[in-house]
């Protein structure tokens, strides 16, 4: 490991005394926006720049964060280390860092240094579900008093948090397998809920994506995966769920308010009926991840029903904005995922639809114009 990134992994885990400055690059990202507030915490310094004013960036100048709401190569000049989000990793910042021999990581790689705190590192990938499946298993290891550390690519409803950093040996992780940032990542349990393709701008084909959720398995001590991509392999120890997988659910049933009911049967054997508190027959399959990753931390089976019977969900996830007209948000960028959305919603709603669809990316607009066409043009209350 380079000196620097030994620097900032002793700066992270408390053992530096010496104040550092670090700059952000696409500061009111989530994910930056997180890690950001992990360094306040530690009492280094921190600034950085974006694109505009929101209310990540509002919350982190409140912090004493001098933020620039442009890029310029001047502004990056004194710091000890730049950190640079991916949708900005041409930007005149990063160069200008580069000539002047700051150390430049990615957001990615920043992560990966703090997740070394932590000796059990669980890392959730997939095309879809990453991040309530994430705070899912988040939910149910705080059910379990184990006081977890959590790094999120969203909110959960009820906290409203988007992370947490605790003194626990455990931390969960929504990993992003844009740009292969999940290879950075490390984890002991690898989570992989399904793949798709997608962010097809930088992998260029599907076969490309396989590959990439190959080596993110590998890397991990357990594998715990969909068991309709069975092809991807841990090279220690594979767990499966779905149909014909170590975990399996049966006679799931939809409750009246579009949440599911399940038996889960646990290699062969019936485990016990489940409640999982989300709308959407997909959480189903999430749920069996979550439990997958309880067993194997020895969570007890009454824990776990608990923690998915009163899991609130995440924003912007089948979040339920009103109720009287009925308001739905949901991040579904992607042509299954807004599938998926539509048809759990019509199961419950027999009223008038009104679709109203925001593209996320360019690139990804682009590249999958036919499969959104397919899946709105039949929706007559279109915007």
């Amino acid at each position: 490991m380079q000196n620097f990134k030994k620097a900032i992994l002793n700066i992270l885990k408390g053992k530096s005394t010496k104040k550092h400055s670090f700059y952000f690059i696409g500061i009111g990202g989530i994910s930056m926006y997180s890690l950001c507030l992990k360094l306040i915490e530690l009492g280094q310094y921190v600034g950085g720049s974006d694109a505009k004013r929101t209310k990540n960036t509002r919350i982190l100048e409140k912090c004493g964060v001098k933020i620039h709401y442009e890029h310029n190569e001047e502004n990056v000049s004194g710091f000890d280390f730049v950190i640079y989000s991916f949708a900005v990793r041409d930007n005149v910042e990063v160069k200008k860092a580069k000539e002047l021999n700051i150390p430049v990581l990615s957001r990615a790689e920043f992560l990966g240094l703090l997740l070394c705190c932590y000796k059990k590192r669980i890392c959730v990938a997939g095309a879809h579900g990453k991040t309530t499946t994430t705070a899912l298993i988040y939910h149910i290891l705080n059910k379990a008093n184990l006081n977890p550390s959590l790094h999120l690519g969203g909110y959960i409803e009820n906290e409203n948090i988007s992370y947490k950093y605790t003194k626990s040996r455990i931390i969960v992780c929504e990993a992003c397998e844009y740009y292969d940032a999940f290879l950075k990542l490390k984890p002991n349990i690898a989570v992989v809920l399904n793949t798709a393709p997608e962010h097809l701008d930088y992998f260029q084909t599907y076969t490309n994506v396989k590959k990439s959720f190959n080596r993110f398995a590998k890397a991990s001590e357990v594998l715990i995966c969909a068991n309709e991509h069975n092809y991807i392999k841990s090279s220690k120890k594979n767990i499966y769920f779905g149909n014909n997988g170590d975990y399996y659910a049966k006679n799931i049933k939809m409750c009246c308010d579009g949440t599911y009911k399940f038996d889960c049967y646990c290699y062969k054997k019936y485990y016990g009926r489940f409640h999982i508190n989300l709308m959407g027959l997909h959480n189903v399959s999430n749920a069996l991840a979550a439990i997958s990753v309880a067993n194997e931390l020895f969570i007890g089976k009454q824990i776990v029903k608990d923690a998915l019977n009163d899991f609130s969900g995440v924003k912007r996830r089948f979040e339920i904005i009103s109720k009287a007209p009925f308001i739905i948000h949901d991040y579904a960028h992607h042509p299954d995922e807004i599938k998926s959305v539509l048809s759990e919603f019509k199961k419950f709603y027999n009223g008038k639809l009104l679709v109203v669809f925001q593209p996320h990316t360019y690139s990804r607009t682009k590249t999958l114009m036919n499969e959104f066409v397919n899946v709105l043009k039949d929706y007559e209350c279109l915007i």
